[in-house]
């Protein structure tokens, strides 16, 4: 496989839009791969997940009527046509495509994310949900030394997220978050290219979970724990 091929695979696999057996291959490949492509596909990785993790929705406006049907047609398409044509790239290729377009019209139709340096007008901010009536805070030891606080408002339906005296991850490891609902799905809530304190904390749209952990991932992050987590903080 051409290494342009190889690096287009690069925005499927950091969304996690590849079937298991797919995701294999592209693993296989880039054993295989040049150095130097590995690496720019592990940075791609890790800069797509790094930036949305840094996004959080609060109030999104429904994407145009029918999008979702035109983009799904087009997919459909391509998807249909010989397997010897379109290989594993061409058709991943068109997913990533699709994803780039969704994000584009969220960005155009004014969806509102969560910044807290923000001061826009309509913005939730860290400040927003510590004064909601309904906000409490939990404070919990971190395994290895230092502690998380979470300050939780579901009227808001977000948290605000923050450490103190935790130590960094090794240098080929990471912080990520994770959000786990009630009935025991764990969905990543960001990696974490450092760790947010008091001072610049993390907003994370909480949904249905019950309980924010993290955990140390491989570098560009997990799209599930592979460790044990360091710390589980209730949000019920």
């Amino acid at each position: 496989m051409p290494d342009a091929d190889l690096l287009d695979l690069a925005y499927p696999y950091a969304l996690d839009a590849l079937p298991p057996d797919d995701r294999r291959a592209v693993e296989d490949m880039l054993d295989d791969a040049e150095s130097g492509v590995a690496d720019d596909f592990r940075a791609t990785v890790r800069e797509l997940r790094e930036t949305l993790a840094m996004m959080t929705v609060v109030d999104a406006v429904p994407a145009p009527a029918g999008l979702e049907a035109a983009v799904q047609r087009a997919l459909d398409r391509e998807l249909e046509r010989p397997a010897r044509a379109f290989g594993l790239a061409r058709r991943t290729r068109w997913l990533a495509a699709a994803a780039a377009v969704v994000v584009a019209v969220g960005a155009a139709a004014g969806i509102t994310v969560y910044r807290s340096q923000s001061h826009r007008s309509g913005e939730v901010t860290a400040q927003h949900i510590i004064e909601q009536p309904d906000a409490r805070a939990s404070v919990v030891p971190v395994s290895g030394g230092g502690t998380a606080t979470v300050q939780l408002s579901r009227r808001l339906d977000a948290a605000v997220v923050s450490f103190d005296t935790v130590a960094a991850p090794p240098a080929d490891r990471t912080y990520q978050l994770w959000l786990i609902s009630g009935t025991g799905q764990v969905r990543s809530a960001g990696v974490l290219t450092g760790l947010p304190t008091a001072r610049s904390p993390l907003l994370v749209h909480v949904g249905d979970a019950v309980q924010l952990a993290l955990s140390i991932e491989p570098a560009g992050g997990s799209p599930a724990p592979t460790t044990d987590p360091l710390v589980g903080v209730p949000l019920t």
